[in-house]
């Protein structure tokens, strides 16, 4: 049987009141629901006036915000930004600027031409400088054409820069724009500076040549679409440390926050140097809840994440209709004329080269390779991973599948609560290691591991993976920075101890640096100079033709060991706290000795990366719950 045909519907004028939104503006409709105007202006300003759900979920989320009511003015700017090739372009010189020398000023944005400095607008005026702006787009889309970017570089300052025309015409547009504000009080001030990218500024001296090197490779003659764009951002973030969440985090105390995806905690810079745990006192973006957090769980980043776009306007111009080729065309093809050769050759020629004696292979070059520990039990199930597992008569019990299935036994049960073990998946992280540095014909002939029980199960696990039967060495130089274990050492299982339970230890082994002269009040200075210091004896002791060496530490161990061996000088506090956030468990990289200058150098390491999603505790009540909603 066909259904009916739904017939057409005759809207009466009485049930247009009752439309949800009936045309009305979102502040009207967030009135009716029952939000204060203040709360209502400042949500529509910081979503960027996209809706009245946007809007009432930002509230939502922010009901527990103690800075909701106060009134705080964003502070607006209007960009000219890059996309398509050049954005790409752009990006990857981002991206391998700070791999290479590190954190520098341009990191906290996104490629981009600032077209006028900050200015601050009430929130109430949102909607008139999103239409201002939309006015001027009949002028942006007359362009005199793309913009033509120049290379500029000076010490400290590396950056490209449009002129003539194109400046002349982007200055006029932001002047009209100017003066439409203006009518309304707001004070925008004119552009001070010649129009520009900042691909790098604030950075230490001795990255300008290699910052310089590759900005010089970014193709300026990329393909790129160009568009203004205004954005806004909270004040406090001026001044402030953007750090995006990497991994969720359940708060276990009153004053700590939840670290949740998609969130990013706002701190005081100072909090990173002057933090003694590695925890900080921060901001979440997404409720504006103040709170402790374990900074290791995020990492920083830039801020214009957490800004908002309000309005974009794309520019229109002509795009060149033809490619130009330098030099002569000739030349083009000389490689390839070079590498035609005459076939014809002396039979006596070539039997002397099969007969010829070869010649000794020089020996291959020497490798150290850094590796971090696998996943760890207390950042896994949680610092309270002991009260779970052990009675009071230290007695320990699996409560998860992911927890090991025993435990070594120890003096006191208790020494497991600064030095736990590695969990289930951490162990099989390691031998997925170990068994990727096998598939790639690395012969691994030494190998040194962190006292820490985790580094040693994680090397004891990759010994497994490669199929060896080395022994490893531990050695306390290996251990992570001791700022966070004051304010005494943990007491470490035994070499011989371990030796007892199965471990391919070392027993002979004298430690270059004894646990009694550990330097508990060592600064993060000082604790580079201790893993460089153990770096260049091994290298010495272990000439090339001892083979490979391994190092199973800490997140911060990669950098530590390598760093100063590679002629760099150690990171900052602040600059190494934030750098461990981007060491995953497992991670590993790789050194390796020019034959001839004798130079150590950072490569690229043949063990590829391994990544895995998190897995949460599963409470098999909430399908039970689940049931009885639905009865």
């Amino acid at each position: 049987m066909a259904s009916a045909a739904v017939p057409p519907r005759l809207i009466r004028k009485e049930d247009k009141s009752k439309t949800v939104c009936n045309g009305k503006e979102a502040i009207d409709v967030l009135l009716q629901m029952g939000f204060p105007e203040n709360r209502a202006l400042k949500a529509i300003a910081t979503t960027g006036d996209k809706g009245v759900q946007l809007a009432s979920d930002w509230l939502l989320s922010h009901v527990n915000d103690k800075t909701l009511d106060e009134k705080i003015d964003r502070e607006y700017i209007l960009y000219l930004c890059p996309v398509g090739e050049l954005q790409a372009e752009l990006t990857a010189f981002w991206e391998k600027s700070q791999n290479l020398c590190g954190w520098n000023g341009a990191h906290s944005y996104f490629p981009h031409i600032t077209l006028c400095p900050f200015f601050k607008a009430d929130d109430r005026h949102v909607p008139f400088m999103a239409k201002a702006l939309l006015s001027l787009e009949s002028k942006v889309k007359n362009a005199p054409g793309k913009p033509h970017l120049e290379f500029f570089a000076q010490q400290n300052f590396i950056g490209l820069f449009i002129g003539g025309s194109q400046y002349d015409f982007f200055k006029n547009i932001v002047l009209d724009y100017s003066a439409a504000l203006k009518k309304e009080g707001i004070i925008m001030e004119a552009p001070k500076k010649q129009f520009h990218i900042t691909c790098a500024y604030q950075y230490k001296p001795e990255h300008h040549e290699t910052l310089i090197k590759l900005a010089k490779e970014i193709n300026l003659q990329a393909e790129a679409r160009w568009s203004i764009r205004l954005y806004s951002r909270d004040p406090r973030i001026a001044h402030s440390e953007v750090r995006r969440v990497l991994r969720p985090y359940h708060k276990d105390l009153a004053d700590e926050l939840d670290l949740i995806a998609d969130d990013y905690m706002i701190i005081d810079p100072a909090e990173v140097t002057k933090s003694k745990d590695g925890w900080y006192y921060g901001m979440s973006w997404v409720s504006g809840n103040h709170g402790m957090f374990p900074g290791s769980f995020t990492k920083k980043t830039a801020e214009t994440w957490t800004w908002t776009l309000h309005k974009e306007i794309p520019i229109g111009y002509k795009m060149s209709e033809t490619n130009h080729v330098n030099g002569e065309y000739g030349q083009l093809w000389e490689s390839k004329a070079e590498q035609k050769q005459d076939t014809k050759q002396d039979p006596k020629d070539l039997y002397a080269k099969v007969c010829k004696t070869k010649k000794k292979l020089p020996p291959a070059p020497r490798r150290l390779f850094v590796m971090r520990h696998g996943e760890r039990v207390d950042f896994c199930i949680g610092r309270d991973w002991m009260e779970k597992c052990f009675d009071e008569d230290g007695k320990y019990k699996q409560v998860n599948l992911n927890l090991p299935r025993v435990m070594m036994k120890r003096r006191s049960h208790l020494e497991y609560n600064r030095d736990g073990p590695l969990t289930e998946i951490g162990k099989y992280q390691a031998k997925l290691t170990g068994e990727a540095l096998k598939d790639e014909n690395v012969v691994i002939s030494h190998i040194f591991a962190s006292p820490a029980l985790r580094c040693v199960q994680t090397a004891q696990a990759v010994i497994e993976g490669l199929g060896s039967d080395i022994k490893m060495s531990i050695e306390p130089s290996l251990i992570e920075w001791l700022g966070w274990y004051q304010p005494i050492c943990p007491l470490w299982i035994s070499p011989e101890d371990f030796s007892k339970n199965g471990y391919s230890i070392n027993t002979a082994y004298a430690a270059y640096l004894t646990v009694k002269n550990l330097n508990m009040d060592e600064t993060v200075e000082e604790c580079y100079h201790r893993g460089a210091n153990f770096s260049r004896f091994v290298v010495k002791k272990f000439p090339s033709e001892s083979g490979n060496i391994l190092f199973v530490g800490h997140a911060g161990s990669l950098d530590i060991c390598t760093r100063q061996l590679c002629g760099r000088t150690p990171r900052g506090s602040a600059e190494f706290h934030s750098h461990l956030s981007s060491i995953p468990y497992c991670g590993i990289c790789m050194c390796q000795e020019e034959p001839t200058s004798k130079k150590w150098a950072l490569v690229d390491c043949p063990v590829k990366p391994l990544n895995h999603s998190a897995n949460k505790s599963f409470n098999w009540k909430t399908v039970l719950t689940n049931h009885m909603a639905a009865v």
